[in-house]
Protein backbone atom coordinates (compact mmCIF):
# COMPACT_ATOMS: atom_id res chain seq x y z
CA UNK A 1 0.00 0.00 0.00
CA UNK A 2 3.06 2.33 1.34
CA UNK A 3 4.51 1.38 -2.43
CA UNK A 4 1.58 2.53 -4.82
CA UNK A 5 1.32 5.47 -2.79
CA UNK A 6 4.62 6.59 -3.18
CA UNK A 7 4.48 5.99 -7.14
CA UNK A 8 1.48 7.89 -6.76
CA UNK A 9 3.36 10.97 -5.10
CA UNK A 10 6.46 10.43 -7.69
CA UNK A 11 4.13 10.77 -10.85
CA UNK A 12 2.03 13.80 -9.53
CA UNK A 13 5.13 15.61 -8.42
CA UNK A 14 7.94 14.76 -11.18
CA UNK A 15 6.19 13.51 -14.23
CA UNK A 16 2.54 15.92 -14.73
CA UNK A 17 5.19 18.97 -14.80
CA UNK A 18 7.44 17.30 -17.33
CA UNK A 19 4.93 17.07 -19.93
CA UNK A 20 3.24 20.27 -18.84
CA UNK A 21 7.03 22.08 -20.14
CA UNK A 22 7.28 20.21 -22.96
CA UNK A 23 3.63 20.54 -23.98
CA UNK A 24 2.43 19.55 -27.63
CA UNK A 25 -0.43 21.90 -27.49
CA UNK A 26 -0.58 23.35 -31.23
CA UNK A 27 -1.19 27.28 -29.64
CA UNK A 28 0.50 29.22 -27.41
CA UNK A 29 -0.29 32.12 -25.59
CA UNK A 30 1.89 35.33 -23.96
CA UNK A 31 0.34 38.23 -21.97
CA UNK A 32 1.68 41.16 -20.73
CA UNK A 33 -0.42 43.84 -18.39
CA UNK A 34 0.76 47.52 -17.27
CA UNK A 35 -0.36 48.17 -13.75
CA UNK A 36 1.02 51.20 -12.71
CA UNK A 37 4.26 53.87 -14.23
CA UNK A 38 5.50 55.24 -11.39
CA UNK A 39 8.33 58.45 -11.41
CA UNK A 40 10.26 59.62 -9.20
CA UNK A 41 10.28 63.66 -9.01
CA UNK A 42 12.59 64.78 -5.44
CA UNK A 43 13.68 67.97 -7.54
CA UNK A 44 10.89 70.77 -6.01
CA UNK A 45 10.51 74.16 -8.68
CA UNK A 46 13.12 76.47 -9.02
CA UNK A 47 12.51 80.10 -9.31
CA UNK A 48 15.31 82.09 -11.86
CA UNK A 49 15.84 85.51 -12.56
CA UNK A 50 16.26 86.65 -15.97
CA UNK A 51 16.74 90.74 -15.51
CA UNK A 52 15.48 94.03 -13.51
CA UNK A 53 14.77 96.78 -15.75
CA UNK A 54 13.93 100.47 -14.50
CA UNK A 55 12.57 103.25 -15.67
CA UNK A 56 15.05 105.60 -15.22
CA UNK A 57 16.90 104.78 -18.60
CA UNK A 58 19.75 107.37 -18.20
CA UNK A 59 21.02 105.88 -14.61
CA UNK A 60 18.85 102.26 -14.67
CA UNK A 61 21.56 101.13 -11.84
CA UNK A 62 19.89 104.39 -9.47
CA UNK A 63 15.69 104.73 -9.05
CA UNK A 64 13.29 106.45 -6.58
CA UNK A 65 9.56 106.25 -5.71
CA UNK A 66 8.84 107.69 -8.87
CA UNK A 67 10.70 104.54 -11.05
CA UNK A 68 8.78 101.73 -12.48
CA UNK A 69 10.67 98.51 -12.36
CA UNK A 70 10.33 95.54 -13.36
CA UNK A 71 11.82 91.85 -12.31
CA UNK A 72 11.17 89.19 -15.42
CA UNK A 73 11.74 85.75 -13.78
CA UNK A 74 11.42 81.87 -15.40
CA UNK A 75 9.81 78.92 -13.57
CA UNK A 76 11.89 75.84 -13.94
CA UNK A 77 9.36 73.08 -13.89
CA UNK A 78 8.02 70.65 -16.65
CA UNK A 79 4.57 69.40 -14.11
CA UNK A 80 3.59 72.01 -12.38
CA UNK A 81 0.42 72.24 -9.84
CA UNK A 82 0.37 75.85 -9.10
CA UNK A 83 1.63 79.15 -9.49
CA UNK A 84 0.91 82.31 -6.63
CA UNK A 85 2.62 85.29 -7.95
CA UNK A 86 1.10 87.84 -5.99
CA UNK A 87 1.85 90.13 -2.93
CA UNK A 88 1.40 87.45 -0.32
CA UNK A 89 4.12 85.24 -1.80
CA UNK A 90 6.66 87.92 -4.02
CA UNK A 91 8.00 90.73 -1.14
CA UNK A 92 10.41 93.22 -2.19
CA UNK A 93 13.15 94.35 0.23
CA UNK A 94 15.15 97.52 0.43
CA UNK A 95 18.36 96.86 2.63
CA UNK A 96 17.38 93.44 3.46
CA UNK A 97 13.85 94.88 5.13
CA UNK A 98 10.59 94.03 3.81
CA UNK A 99 8.91 97.35 2.39
CA UNK A 100 5.45 97.92 0.85
CA UNK A 101 5.44 98.62 -2.80
CA UNK A 102 2.97 99.25 -5.59
CA UNK A 103 2.48 96.03 -7.89
CA UNK A 104 1.12 97.41 -11.00
CA UNK A 105 1.26 94.48 -13.09
CA UNK A 106 2.45 90.69 -12.96
CA UNK A 107 1.93 89.25 -16.43
CA UNK A 108 3.21 85.90 -18.24
CA UNK A 109 5.78 86.61 -21.17
CA UNK A 110 5.89 83.18 -21.99
CA UNK A 111 3.06 80.38 -21.23
CA UNK A 112 6.00 77.87 -22.30
CA UNK A 113 8.74 78.64 -20.79
CA UNK A 114 7.04 79.99 -17.69
CA UNK A 115 8.48 83.51 -18.07
CA UNK A 116 6.73 86.15 -15.81
CA UNK A 117 7.32 90.34 -15.19
CA UNK A 118 6.62 91.27 -11.93
CA UNK A 119 6.44 95.46 -12.66
CA UNK A 120 6.14 97.42 -9.19
CA UNK A 121 6.80 100.76 -8.63
CA UNK A 122 6.44 103.25 -5.28
CA UNK A 123 9.62 101.69 -3.28
CA UNK A 124 9.94 103.79 -0.14
CA UNK A 125 12.84 104.21 1.45
CA UNK A 126 17.15 104.28 0.54
CA UNK A 127 19.33 101.33 0.13
CA UNK A 128 19.64 98.51 -2.29
CA UNK A 129 16.48 96.91 -3.87
CA UNK A 130 16.21 93.23 -3.64
CA UNK A 131 13.25 90.81 -4.13
CA UNK A 132 12.56 87.85 -2.58
CA UNK A 133 9.70 84.66 -3.98
CA UNK A 134 8.63 82.82 -0.33
CA UNK A 135 8.29 79.01 -0.42
CA UNK A 136 5.22 78.22 -1.91
CA UNK A 137 5.17 80.84 -5.10
CA UNK A 138 5.61 77.57 -7.63
CA UNK A 139 4.10 73.86 -6.55
CA UNK A 140 4.49 71.22 -8.75
CA UNK A 141 2.25 67.91 -9.10
CA UNK A 142 3.88 65.83 -6.62
CA UNK A 143 3.21 69.30 -3.67
CA UNK A 144 6.71 70.17 -3.55
CA UNK A 145 6.86 73.91 -2.86
CA UNK A 146 10.05 75.90 -4.53
CA UNK A 147 12.62 77.21 -2.06
CA UNK A 148 12.49 80.92 -0.62
CA UNK A 149 14.94 82.92 -2.54
CA UNK A 150 15.97 86.38 -2.77
CA UNK A 151 17.39 87.93 -6.00
CA UNK A 152 20.05 91.55 -5.66
CA UNK A 153 18.74 93.79 -8.31
CA UNK A 154 22.20 96.17 -8.73
CA UNK A 155 19.54 99.10 -8.42
CA UNK A 156 20.05 101.87 -5.28
CA UNK A 157 16.21 103.12 -4.19
CA UNK A 158 17.62 107.05 -3.59
CA UNK A 159 14.38 109.04 -2.49
CA UNK A 160 16.31 111.60 -0.59
CA UNK A 161 17.14 115.22 -2.56
CA UNK A 162 21.01 116.21 -2.51
CA UNK A 163 22.00 118.87 -0.08
CA UNK A 164 24.52 121.28 -1.51
CA UNK A 165 26.46 124.77 0.21
CA UNK A 166 27.64 127.46 -1.90
CA UNK A 167 30.90 129.45 -1.51
CA UNK A 168 32.83 132.20 -3.30
CA UNK A 169 36.11 132.91 -3.14
CA UNK A 170 38.24 136.07 -4.93
CA UNK A 171 40.86 135.04 -7.57
CA UNK A 172 43.10 136.92 -9.62
CA UNK A 173 41.54 139.43 -12.55
CA UNK A 174 38.90 140.30 -10.31
CA UNK A 175 37.21 136.98 -10.79
CA UNK A 176 35.23 134.79 -8.17
CA UNK A 177 35.18 131.00 -7.78
CA UNK A 178 31.90 129.48 -7.09
CA UNK A 179 32.40 126.42 -5.78
CA UNK A 180 28.91 124.00 -4.73
CA UNK A 181 29.77 120.95 -2.23
CA UNK A 182 26.94 118.51 -2.56
CA UNK A 183 25.97 115.68 -0.40
CA UNK A 184 25.86 113.16 -2.40
CA UNK A 185 27.11 112.45 -6.12
CA UNK A 186 24.60 114.31 -8.59
CA UNK A 187 24.88 114.75 -12.20
CA UNK A 188 26.75 117.48 -14.35
CA UNK A 189 25.12 121.02 -14.75
CA UNK A 190 25.49 122.38 -17.73
CA UNK A 191 28.35 125.33 -17.52
CA UNK A 192 29.49 124.21 -14.62
CA UNK A 193 33.27 121.97 -14.20
CA UNK A 194 32.62 118.90 -11.58
CA UNK A 195 34.71 116.33 -9.77
CA UNK A 196 35.74 112.80 -10.10
CA UNK A 197 33.37 111.85 -7.90
CA UNK A 198 30.66 113.88 -9.02
CA UNK A 199 30.38 115.91 -5.31
CA UNK A 200 31.75 119.25 -6.47
CA UNK A 201 30.98 122.13 -8.99
CA UNK A 202 32.60 124.69 -9.58
CA UNK A 203 33.65 127.83 -11.84
CA UNK A 204 34.68 131.32 -12.72
CA UNK A 205 32.03 134.54 -12.06
CA UNK A 206 33.16 138.21 -13.97
CA UNK A 207 30.30 139.84 -11.96
CA UNK A 208 28.34 139.80 -9.30
CA UNK A 209 24.84 137.78 -9.77
CA UNK A 210 22.43 135.72 -7.60
CA UNK A 211 19.71 132.75 -8.82
CA UNK A 212 18.79 129.29 -7.74
CA UNK A 213 20.99 126.49 -9.32
CA UNK A 214 18.75 123.47 -9.95
CA UNK A 215 20.57 120.08 -8.78
CA UNK A 216 19.94 116.44 -9.67
CA UNK A 217 21.05 113.27 -8.39
CA UNK A 218 21.50 110.19 -10.41
CA UNK A 219 17.75 108.78 -8.90
CA UNK A 220 16.34 112.12 -10.28
CA UNK A 221 16.25 113.84 -6.75
CA UNK A 222 15.48 117.51 -7.61
CA UNK A 223 16.67 120.24 -5.35
CA UNK A 224 18.67 124.07 -5.67
CA UNK A 225 21.32 125.86 -4.38
CA UNK A 226 21.41 129.53 -3.93
CA UNK A 227 24.56 131.01 -6.12
CA UNK A 228 25.10 134.51 -4.95
CA UNK A 229 28.50 135.99 -6.14
CA UNK A 230 29.38 139.33 -4.49
CA UNK A 231 32.43 139.90 -4.87
CA UNK A 232 33.23 139.75 -9.01
CA UNK A 233 33.99 142.71 -10.44
CA UNK A 234 36.00 141.54 -14.24
CA UNK A 235 33.29 143.07 -15.40
CA UNK A 236 31.12 145.99 -13.87
CA UNK A 237 28.16 147.30 -14.74
CA UNK A 238 26.33 150.08 -12.79
CA UNK A 239 22.66 151.67 -13.20
CA UNK A 240 20.31 154.27 -10.95
CA UNK A 241 16.65 154.91 -11.38
CA UNK A 242 16.03 158.53 -10.78
CA UNK A 243 13.09 158.90 -8.21
CA UNK A 244 10.48 161.18 -9.06
CA UNK A 245 9.37 161.66 -5.59
CA UNK A 246 12.67 162.17 -3.13
CA UNK A 247 14.64 163.65 -6.18
CA UNK A 248 17.25 160.98 -5.99
CA UNK A 249 19.27 158.37 -7.94
CA UNK A 250 20.30 155.17 -6.60
CA UNK A 251 23.15 153.68 -7.99
CA UNK A 252 23.32 149.78 -7.86
CA UNK A 253 25.87 147.15 -9.16
CA UNK A 254 25.10 143.78 -11.41
CA UNK A 255 21.46 142.59 -10.57
CA UNK A 256 20.71 144.82 -7.68
CA UNK A 257 17.34 146.66 -8.04
CA UNK A 258 16.61 150.18 -8.70
CA UNK A 259 14.43 151.94 -7.60
CA UNK A 260 13.80 149.84 -4.55
CA UNK A 261 12.90 152.24 -2.14
CA UNK A 262 9.85 153.21 -3.88
CA UNK A 263 8.68 149.36 -4.10
CA UNK A 264 8.90 149.04 0.10
CA UNK A 265 6.71 152.15 0.39
CA UNK A 266 3.56 153.47 -0.40
CA UNK A 267 4.52 155.89 -3.08
CA UNK A 268 3.50 156.38 -6.31
CA UNK A 269 6.44 157.51 -7.94
CA UNK A 270 8.09 155.87 -10.95
CA UNK A 271 11.27 155.86 -12.36
CA UNK A 272 11.63 159.21 -15.16
CA UNK A 273 14.93 158.75 -16.30
CA UNK A 274 17.17 155.30 -16.18
CA UNK A 275 21.67 155.99 -15.94
CA UNK A 276 23.70 152.90 -16.78
CA UNK A 277 27.42 152.14 -17.29
CA UNK A 278 29.88 149.84 -17.46
CA UNK A 279 33.55 149.13 -17.18
CA UNK A 280 36.23 146.51 -16.36
CA UNK A 281 36.67 143.45 -19.10
CA UNK A 282 34.01 144.67 -21.24
CA UNK A 283 33.53 146.56 -24.45
CA UNK A 284 32.91 150.03 -23.39
CA UNK A 285 30.21 150.22 -25.99
CA UNK A 286 28.95 146.77 -26.51
CA UNK A 287 25.82 147.49 -24.38
CA UNK A 288 23.02 149.43 -26.04
CA UNK A 289 19.52 150.45 -24.84
CA UNK A 290 16.07 151.68 -26.25
CA UNK A 291 13.21 153.36 -23.81
CA UNK A 292 9.81 154.61 -23.93
CA UNK A 293 8.89 157.48 -22.33
CA UNK A 294 5.37 158.58 -21.90
CA UNK A 295 4.84 162.34 -21.01
CA UNK A 296 1.73 164.68 -20.26
CA UNK A 297 2.54 166.32 -23.47
CA UNK A 298 1.36 163.21 -26.01
CA UNK A 299 2.70 161.89 -28.58
CA UNK A 300 5.34 163.76 -30.49
CA UNK A 301 6.55 166.27 -27.67
CA UNK A 302 9.61 166.24 -26.36
CA UNK A 303 11.21 168.61 -23.22
CA UNK A 304 15.02 168.64 -21.53
CA UNK A 305 16.45 167.19 -18.28
CA UNK A 306 16.92 169.45 -15.88
CA UNK A 307 19.38 167.86 -14.29
CA UNK A 308 21.61 167.00 -17.35
CA UNK A 309 20.20 169.71 -20.12
CA UNK A 310 19.30 166.22 -22.53
CA UNK A 311 16.39 166.06 -24.97
CA UNK A 312 14.51 163.56 -24.24
CA UNK A 313 11.54 163.06 -26.43
CA UNK A 314 8.19 160.90 -26.24
CA UNK A 315 7.90 157.40 -27.15
CA UNK A 316 11.45 155.28 -27.88
CA UNK A 317 14.81 158.16 -27.28
CA UNK A 318 15.37 158.52 -29.89
CA UNK A 319 12.65 157.61 -31.70
CA UNK A 320 13.47 153.33 -33.22
CA UNK A 321 17.02 153.75 -32.54
CA UNK A 322 19.61 152.46 -29.79
CA UNK A 323 21.90 154.68 -27.85
CA UNK A 324 24.84 153.01 -27.10
CA UNK A 325 25.97 152.94 -23.68
CA UNK A 326 29.10 154.80 -22.42
CA UNK A 327 29.23 156.48 -25.84
CA UNK A 328 25.56 158.87 -25.79
CA UNK A 329 23.71 160.80 -23.70
CA UNK A 330 26.46 161.57 -20.97
CA UNK A 331 25.30 162.58 -17.53
CA UNK A 332 27.55 162.76 -14.29
CA UNK A 333 26.59 160.89 -11.11
CA UNK A 334 29.27 161.06 -8.36
CA UNK A 335 31.98 161.29 -10.83
CA UNK A 336 31.21 158.73 -13.37
CA UNK A 337 29.89 159.06 -16.88
CA UNK A 338 26.53 157.36 -17.12
CA UNK A 339 24.28 157.11 -20.33
CA UNK A 340 21.11 158.50 -19.29
CA UNK A 341 17.22 157.34 -20.89
CA UNK A 342 14.49 159.42 -20.24
CA UNK A 343 14.82 162.83 -17.96
CA UNK A 344 13.88 164.35 -15.07
CA UNK A 345 11.68 167.14 -14.95
CA UNK A 346 9.10 165.32 -16.43
CA UNK A 347 6.41 165.44 -13.85
CA UNK A 348 6.79 169.20 -12.80
CA UNK A 349 4.02 171.44 -12.79
CA UNK A 350 4.66 174.53 -14.60
CA UNK A 351 8.12 173.65 -15.44
CA UNK A 352 7.86 171.34 -18.18
CA UNK A 353 7.97 172.64 -21.30
CA UNK A 354 5.54 175.31 -23.24
CA UNK A 355 2.51 173.04 -22.09
CA UNK A 356 2.79 173.00 -18.29
CA UNK A 357 1.60 170.06 -16.74
CA UNK A 358 -1.36 170.93 -14.46
CA UNK A 359 -0.50 170.47 -10.86
CA UNK A 360 -3.18 167.79 -10.04
CA UNK A 361 -1.70 165.82 -12.86
CA UNK A 362 1.98 166.51 -11.62
CA UNK A 363 1.27 165.25 -7.98
CA UNK A 364 -0.04 161.80 -9.14
CA UNK A 365 3.74 161.28 -10.45
CA UNK A 366 2.06 159.45 -13.42
CA UNK A 367 4.54 159.95 -16.04
CA UNK A 368 8.04 158.35 -16.85
CA UNK A 369 9.56 155.27 -18.23
CA UNK A 370 7.35 152.70 -19.75
CA UNK A 371 9.23 150.57 -21.51
CA UNK A 372 13.17 149.43 -21.97
CA UNK A 373 15.09 146.71 -23.98
CA UNK A 374 18.71 146.33 -23.82
CA UNK A 375 20.78 144.29 -25.95
CA UNK A 376 25.04 143.45 -26.30
CA UNK A 377 26.43 143.15 -29.42
CA UNK A 378 28.26 139.91 -29.11
CA UNK A 379 25.98 137.11 -27.41
CA UNK A 380 28.48 134.29 -27.92
CA UNK A 381 29.29 133.97 -24.19
CA UNK A 382 26.80 136.37 -22.10
CA UNK A 383 23.39 137.94 -21.99
CA UNK A 384 21.79 141.17 -20.74
CA UNK A 385 18.81 140.35 -18.77
CA UNK A 386 16.41 142.89 -16.91
CA UNK A 387 13.34 142.93 -15.28
CA UNK A 388 11.08 145.84 -14.42
CA UNK A 389 8.96 146.44 -12.03
CA UNK A 390 4.98 147.92 -12.46
CA UNK A 391 3.19 150.12 -9.34
CA UNK A 392 0.21 147.55 -8.49
CA UNK A 393 1.12 145.03 -10.78
CA UNK A 394 4.57 143.66 -9.62
CA UNK A 395 7.47 142.51 -11.62
CA UNK A 396 6.98 142.01 -15.48
CA UNK A 397 8.16 138.43 -16.43
CA UNK A 398 12.34 138.87 -17.38
CA UNK A 399 13.48 139.63 -20.57
CA UNK A 400 16.60 139.42 -22.64
CA UNK A 401 19.18 140.59 -25.31
CA UNK A 402 17.00 143.14 -26.92
CA UNK A 403 13.45 141.96 -26.29
CA UNK A 404 10.94 144.46 -24.72
CA UNK A 405 9.57 144.80 -21.71
CA UNK A 406 6.27 146.68 -20.96
CA UNK A 407 3.07 146.79 -19.36
CA UNK A 408 1.21 149.54 -21.09
CA UNK A 409 2.47 152.88 -22.48
CA UNK A 410 0.67 155.12 -19.57
CA UNK A 411 2.14 152.99 -17.35
CA UNK A 412 5.83 153.18 -16.23
CA UNK A 413 7.81 151.12 -14.28
CA UNK A 414 8.87 152.09 -10.83
CA UNK A 415 12.11 149.95 -10.32
CA UNK A 416 14.37 147.99 -12.34
CA UNK A 417 17.19 145.40 -11.94
CA UNK A 418 19.53 144.09 -15.07
CA UNK A 419 22.34 141.76 -14.97
CA UNK A 420 25.27 140.31 -17.55
CA UNK A 421 25.03 136.57 -17.25
CA UNK A 422 26.90 133.73 -18.83
CA UNK A 423 24.40 131.97 -21.50
CA UNK A 424 24.79 128.79 -19.74
CA UNK A 425 23.51 130.44 -16.81
CA UNK A 426 20.62 133.00 -18.54
CA UNK A 427 17.42 130.51 -17.88
CA UNK A 428 18.17 130.04 -14.08
CA UNK A 429 18.49 133.99 -13.58
CA UNK A 430 15.27 134.26 -15.35
CA UNK A 431 13.78 131.85 -13.43
CA UNK A 432 14.88 133.07 -10.41
CA UNK A 433 13.56 136.68 -10.86
CA UNK A 434 10.16 135.30 -12.55
CA UNK A 435 9.43 133.70 -9.38
CA UNK A 436 9.83 137.01 -7.11
CA UNK A 437 13.36 136.66 -5.81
Amino acid sequence: MKFKLFILVFFIVFIIPFFSFFSLSKYQFENSFLVARLELDNTPPEIKLISFTNTNTQYPNHANKTHTITARIQIIEDYISEINLDSNHIKVKVNDKFVSVNFKKISCVSDNKKIYDIVFTNVPSDGNLSITFLEGTAIDTSMQNNQEKTFYSNILIDNTAPVATFSEELIQDNYSKGTITVNEGIQSVNGWDISSNNMILSRNFTNPIEYALPIKDFAQNSSSVLVSVKQASNIILKYGAYDAGTNNTYIVNSGGIAGEQVINSDSICKTEALFIRTSGNINSSSLKGRAFLYTYYGEGSSGNCRFSELRYNYGYNPLSSWRTVNAENWAYLSGEKFTEFGGTGVNYAAKSGSNPIPEEIAKQYLYGLSGIALSLDDYSEYSIVYQIYVKGVGWLPAKYNGQETMYSFDKPFSAIRINIVPNSQRQYLIDYWNAGN
